[in-house]
């Protein structure tokens, strides 16, 4: 009943004001009544009634000095006026003033029905149509906050690449520079804090990422009481000096489970807030984390009973008005002058903490504090121990080729001194069209690629794309500081083994290498290459009056040297080794031709004459039984070392 209009008469007589209280009272109406027109003011802007029914002329104040003095601001009532002059003068004068309609004396009952409900009906139309303009209003301004957090998010991506290029060689010449440093170098406490700000700046922009591609966020058990003490080591260098922090935090551990990062950008915000709370005089900044239980009788209908961890942050600011209080975590409601705050911090707050199946409470006494409750839900988990920053003699290394290609110049020379330090040949390259010149001229010769994303002229895809086009067994890395285009799950449809987000550290580097390559270690640990001796040759069906001088041979192929212009680019051919004593000791060997390496290419790792010879390689195809056993044979009694 309590949605039934408000209807306020003020009329001098007694006697018309209660006729028109008994029409009244027979419809669905909630009627109140007074004789006194200053009364009647007061009630009007203490009741706020939908609808006022006002004589005009009235001692004290006229209905005319009535309607002047009602606050429009605060009170939007209807008003029918009632006047028993015969002229329309006054009615005329009334409606100018802002009244809806009006009443001439003697009027019937059904009459004042029809006007009150008249009036009712354009006021509701009215209140509707303000209120879906203030909708509008509303959705234009979210849609104007939105497009602005999206391009906010696209500006976060470009930083982040550029930035992660920086962040890469600051990383990993800072772990080159450890590596060589013995530990009880004085600098060697300095690199480290670098790795350990660098691991920081790595979260951060991760952060950015996320916020920019609207990621969900990857949730793991943590332990709040080392993350909110982190992030208080953040938070001092951006507080003014005039605010101190106090820390209360447990020593009983709070683990719970939530993204570290969503964890920062929570105190990020509520310290940032009672610092602009604080600004004017300064104050302190109590943050407080325990370990509590609520039982049925301390929960509520957003908290279950059981184990929290409960997080406090309070400031000695200005405090919050009772009346916003609980508009506070509305999106895009905020108290700042522009420029100040968009109103999307708390309302971050509120969701990143519903999402966790917490909640959070805001008390405040205006003037003097505001304390924000927020409540976690604990939980027994054992919480892997943090890895080593760097450690080198546990990496992970290897003697294989890898190409390399980053148009950033001192990133690409950075990786190249890590990999070379890792015991790999390198080829590194700043151009991806000359590092594709170089794969084509010598295709055989690499054992991996490693690439950057985004480069000028052909992108690390277009690389991936045109190597594999040659040598679709040829593992790739690719390497990106941030794109939307390129995942985990729609690389793996380019043929690309992995992708590493930068800046990537050694420790990640060696082992997303080996773990890329173990398919193909597996292959030489089982077929190793062992150099041949001198006066070793093979014979090749295409040119059987011709000797060619056996480089290296395995269980599975060998390669051997020739003349450049004396052997046509045969892909199959048949061949038969001859030991340095002559002997034809397996022949009819069925193969196909793999690579052809140019004696003048200087390619590290191959075995190679003067300029004008060629080293092909070739793939055993169809071994018997005996040529499996002779080529074994020739192995042990003639090779000379083992070559991988």
């Amino acid at each position: 009943m309590e949605n039934r209009p408000r209807i306020l008469i003020c009329d001098d007589e007694p006697l018309m004001t209660k006729s028109i209280k008994a029409v009244l009272d027979t419809g669905n109406y909630r009627v109140q009544s007074t004789n006194c027109s200053r009364h009647a003011l007061t009630l009007i802007h203490a009741e706020s009634p939908d609808l006022v029914i006002l004589d005009v002329m009235m001692p004290e104040m006229t209905g005319f000095e009535l309607l002047d003095a009602v606050d429009r601001e605060h009170c939007d009532a209807a008003f029918i006026i009632v006047t028993g002059e015969a002229s329309v003068d006054s009615a005329i004068k009334a409606i100018r003033k802002g009244a809806s309609d009006y009443l001439r004396k003697p009027f019937e009952p059904d009459e004042l029905i029809i006007r009150v409900e008249n009036v009712l009906k354009q006021r509701q139309m009215k209140h509707d149509h303000v209120c879906v303009r203030a909708e509008k209003r509303q959705l234009e301004n979210q849609l104007r906050q939105s497009q602005k957090m999206e391009a906010i998010g696209t500006l976060a991506g470009g930083i982040a690449h550029d930035f992660n290029n920086v962040l890469s060689i600051i990383l990993g010449n800072a772990e080159l520079a450890l590596a060589d440093m013995p530990s009880e170098d004085a600098a060697h406490l300095n690199l480290e804090r670098i790795l350990t700000a660098s691991l920081r700046a790595r979260e951060m922009i991760q952060q950015l990422l996320s916020f920019s591609r609207k990621e969900e966020s990857g949730r793991k058990p943590l332990r709040l009481n080392s993350v909110i003490t982190e992030s208080l080591k953040l938070m001092r260098a951006s507080l003014p000096t005039n605010i101190s922090i106090k820390r209360k935090i447990s020593t009983t551990e709070c683990i719970t489970i939530a993204d570290a990062t969503q964890i920062h950008q929570i105190m990020l915000n509520l310290c940032t807030n009672a610092a602009h709370a604080m600004e004017s005089g300064g104050g302190v900044l109590t943050i407080r984390l325990d370990p509590v239980t609520l039982d049925s009788a301390a929960a509520n209908t957003e908290l279950a009973p059981g184990n929290y961890a409960r997080l406090v942050v309070t400031d000695t600011g200005h405090g919050i008005q009772k009346d916003i209080i609980n508009r506070i975590f509305d999106p895009y409601f905020t108290t700042k002058e522009t420029g100040k705050g968009t109103g999307m911090g708390l309302s971050v707050v509120h969701g990143i903490i519903k999402g966790i199946g917490g909640t959070i409470r805001a008390f405040s006494g205006p003037g003097r504090f505001t304390e924000f409750h927020l409540y976690l839900p604990r939980v027994d988990a054992i919480i892997d121990a943090e890895p080593a920053i760097f450690n080198q003699q546990q990496l992970p290394g290897g003697h294989e080729h890898i190409l390399i290609v980053d148009d950033e110049e001192m990133l690409m020379d950075m990786m190249r001194q890590v990999l070379e330090q890792l015991g790999y040949t390198v080829s590194a390259y700043t151009d991806s069209a000359d590092a594709l010149k170089a794969f084509l001229t010598c295709p055989r010769v690499y054992d991996l690629l490693i690439t950057d994303m985004t480069m000028p002229g052909m992108t690390g895809t277009g690389l991936a794309k045109a190597v594999k086009a040659v040598r679709n067994d040829l593992p790739i890395i690719l390497c990106t500081g941030f794109n939307e285009q390129i995942s985990q799950e729609n690389s793996q449809s380019l043929g690309i083994q992995s992708l590493i987000m930068k800046p990537v550290g050694m420790q990640q580097l060696a082992e997303t290498i080996r773990n890329v390559l173990m398919p193909v270690s597996t292959e030489h640990r089982k077929n190793p290459r062992f150099g041949a001796p001198a006066d070793t040759f093979v014979i090749s069906s295409t040119h059987p009056y011709e000797r060619f001088s056996l480089v290296d041979i395995s269980a599975s192929g060998l390669a051997y040297r020739h003349e450049m212009a004396s052997v046509s680019g045969h892909s199959s051919d048949q061949l038969a080794i001859m030991t340095p004593d002559g002997e034809i000791l397996v022949s009819g060997i069925a193969c196909h031709s793999v690579s052809d390496i140019p004696g003048d290419s200087c390619v590290p790792g191959m075995p190679l004459s003067k300029a004008g010879q060629t080293r092909r390689g070739v793939h055993f195809e169809g071994l018997t039984m005996l040529q499996t056993e002779l080529i074994d044979q020739f192995i042990r009694n003639h090779a000379t070392e083992r070559l991988h």
